[in-house]
């Protein structure tokens, strides 16, 4: 936002058009102001009637204030903090780019983040709730003191009182407001550092209701006001013969259009609009400037609205449950005022039964006695019964009932029941849910009304985004999961034809805004494991193609390491989030790749079997040939062997042959050497005898 300051502006008109402004708006809003501030301080446990509290006291008779309303609130409350709308940019015409959407829908949640905006939505929700209404800002700023770069926030309004928004918008997240008046109030030594030439004398009375300050400036503060206002100027509009439509102050000249064959075809009048912003006090202009936008960047969000008699109703929870909130205030006071006056239990006994035991007795009813001691005599010496204690009246049963009572039509009158009062025993789940979301159900239109107004608030984004972000910059980007991420946008490059062009154009083409709510992400993600779980069971097979789905849904630690792993070995999980070519035309090259992959695989195995089937007989023919040559060899050695073997068994036999005949020369020499012998012996006996 461009800001000027403004020396000397006692006689602009703005001034007097916003006090007018204010005046409309108290005018038009002030029973809905003095209600709503009513709802509040009633919330916050305010719930007597000051003339009854004020006689009670007087009376010394308790109060008291049983909030049932703040948990009843705080529910409604938490639950909406428990499914958080969430902003989503989708692509409306040819120029737009899924890619970019995408870009764009991580830049809005970005932007909450860096805002805190949940804070900002938790708190207008909150008084949504109670009174009626509630407050949200966008506003830009620089991202440092030494830096153009700017940034979008989303800051909360502390106070809705000090809001004073258009009474003449109908719509329910207040897109179609022409003008706003936001109010602060600062010390006079803040004021004069901030603008030091400032007027911070005089004085302006004019107040709504709610508003903390009863005046303008006073003795120690003075309050500043931002005006954001709509200003709509004549103009026209013409399109030319190559489809670009502009206004005509905008386009190039005649000869411009004339040169390069262009011509123009058709023109309008129409207005264009800008929303226009400055600063004041009652009596000058501190600052001023154009807001970027279309939209007035304050958001409402809503709780209930009526009209009656051509006058706008707002509330909240809190309007319609005062009544039975201040009867159970006030059966419960009673009860306890009952309970606190009744007598206390009392001994009945005779007279003299208490004699020397006096004190024992008299303390009987405040201190806890281990015995009582009394006489069987009374004083004329009778014998008198054992002393009994008179119980007291038990608790009106009218009061109880009345109570109880109260307590159902506060209930029903918020629209939240008890849980202990549902029917009880074994019930499905599908039971339960149905009668969690028939409590839900009750007061989703709180939920539904804050969901508008983010939508719009999204919108205003959208519509500022091309202007903030109008140059190339290097920006954090948040994706479902809340993991951050790094992209470039507006960046000067090449597509993958190599044409020159704008990569990642944040600043062409219509986008708009779809809420998605429901649980958050970490619900989703567990609902996600339960069911991937159950079709892993019916189908095995499943974990093949989304193993790394399951394993990525899960939170236990190591469950990114082993999808990692999985989404490795899965040509399907190999989706790159940063290309440009859209999830689904990389899912269906990746089949295409895996398909391909499989053929040449088929391919290569058959090539393969042709190859080895050529190898095969290739190797049968030189085994065949090896065994040939071997079975010759072997027949070759057989014959060799064989002849061998004659010859030596020849050379054997001979040698044999000659060994046997010398061995018979021998025997036979020995033989005839014997017998020589032997005739020798026999002679030499005969001559030995004969002599």
């Amino acid at each position: 936002m461009a800001y000027d300051s403004v020396a000397d502006s006692q006689s602009d008109g703005r001034i007097e058009e916003a006090k007018q402004f204010l005046r409309l708006c108290n005018d038009s809003d002030s029973n809905n102001r003095a209600e709503a501030l009513d709802d509040v301080r009633f919330a916050a446990g305010d719930q007597w009637p000051v003339d009854v509290q004020n006689s009670r006291v007087l009376e010394a008779r308790p109060c008291l204030t049983i909030n049932k309303l703040d948990a009843y609130v705080r529910q409604i409350c938490n639950q909406q903090r428990q499914q958080r709308p969430r902003i989503k940019v989708h692509g409306m015409n040819n120029e737009s780019d899924a890619k970019v959407a995408e870009i764009i829908t991580g830049i809005t949640r970005h932007i909450e983040n860096q805002s805190d905006a949940d804070q900002a939505y938790d708190h207008a929700f909150e008084y949504c709730v109670k009174m009626g209404w509630g407050y949200w800002r966008v506003t830009t700023d620089y991202i440092k003191d030494d830096s153009f770069d700017q940034e979008i926030y989303i800051k909360r309004i502390e106070n809705p009182f000090s809001v004073y928004f258009d009474p003449n918008s109908v719509q329910p997240d207040g897109s179609d407001a022409e003008k706003c008046l936001v109010t602060t109030v600062v010390s006079k030594a803040v004021f004069r550092k901030m603008y030091p030439d400032a007027d911070d004398v005089q004085g302006f009375s004019s107040r709504g209701t709610g508003d903390t300050e009863s005046e303008w400036v006073t003795k120690e503060d003075i309050r500043i006001a931002e005006y954001f206002y709509t200003e709509r100027e004549k103009a026209m509009i013409i399109q030319l013969s190559d489809g670009t439509t502009g206004y005509s102050d905008e386009m190039p000249s005649k000869e411009v259009l004339a040169s390069a064959g262009i011509t123009v075809i058709d023109k309008r009048d129409t207005w264009r609009k800008k929303i226009k912003w400055c600063k004041l006090t009652a009596m000058q202009i501190l600052e001023e400037g154009e807001w970027a936008g279309k939209y007035i960047p304050i958001v409402p969000v809503y709780g209930q609205e009526v009209r009656v008699d051509d006058k706008h109703k707002k509330f909240g929870l809190v309007r319609m449950a005062k009544d039975p909130q201040r009867m159970y205030n006030y059966w419960a006071t009673a009860l306890t005022e009952t309970v606190a006056l009744a007598p206390k239990a009392k001994w009945l006994l005779a007279e003299g039964q208490d004699e020397g035991h006096e004190n024992e007795w008299a303390m009987a009813n405040i201190k806890a006695m281990p015995v009582l001691r009394y006489k069987q005599t009374d004083t004329e010496g009778r014998q008198a019964p054992t002393p009994v204690r008179l119980q007291p009246e038990p608790p009106p049963a009218g009061v109880m009932s009345a109570l109880q009572g109260m307590n159902q039509d506060l209930m029903a009158v918020v629209g939240i029941f008890d849980p202990g009062q549902l029917p009880q025993g074994q019930q499905s789940g599908k039971a339960l849910q149905g009668q969690q979301q028939q409590a839900d159900m009750t007061n989703f239109h709180y939920y539904d009304n804050l969901t508008r107004s983010i939508r719009h608030t999204g919108r205003i984004i959208l519509d500022l985004i091309p202007k903030i972000y109008d140059r190339q910059r290097v920006m954090r980007i948040i994706g479902d999961d809340g993991k951050p991420d790094m992209v470039t946008i507006n960046e000067q490059g090449q597509d993958e034809q190599g044409v020159s062009k704008v990569l990642n154009d944040v600043t062409v083409g219509e986008y708009d805004v779809v809420m998605e709510t429901g649980p958050g992400y970490n619900s989703k993600r567990q609902e996600a494991v339960d069911s991937m779980m159950g079709l892993l069971g019916a189908d095995p097979t499943l974990m093949q193609t989304a193993g790394d789905l399951i394993f990525r849904n899960m939170d236990f630690p190591g469950a990114e390491i082993i999808a990692d792993r999985l989404a490795a070995s899965n040509p399907m999980a190999q989706i790159d989030d940063k290309s440009p070519i859209p999830p689904q035309v990389q899912m269906q090259l990746a089949q295409s790749k895996q398909q391909i992959q499989q053929l040449q695989q088929q391919i290569q195995a058959e090539e393969m079997d042709k190859k080895y089937r050529a190898t095969v007989q290739q190797q049968v023919q030189e085994a065949e040939t090896q065994r040939e040559k071997m079975r010759l060899d072997v027949k070759r050695e057989d014959t060799q062997m064989r002849t061998d073997t004659q010859a030596h068994d020849t050379v054997i036999k001979t040698q044999t042959q000659l060994e046997v005949e010398q061995l018979k020369a021998q025997v036979a020499i020995l033989l005839a050497n014997m017998d020589h012998k032997q005739a020798e012996l026999a002679n030499a006996e005969t001559t030995e005898r004969a002599i």
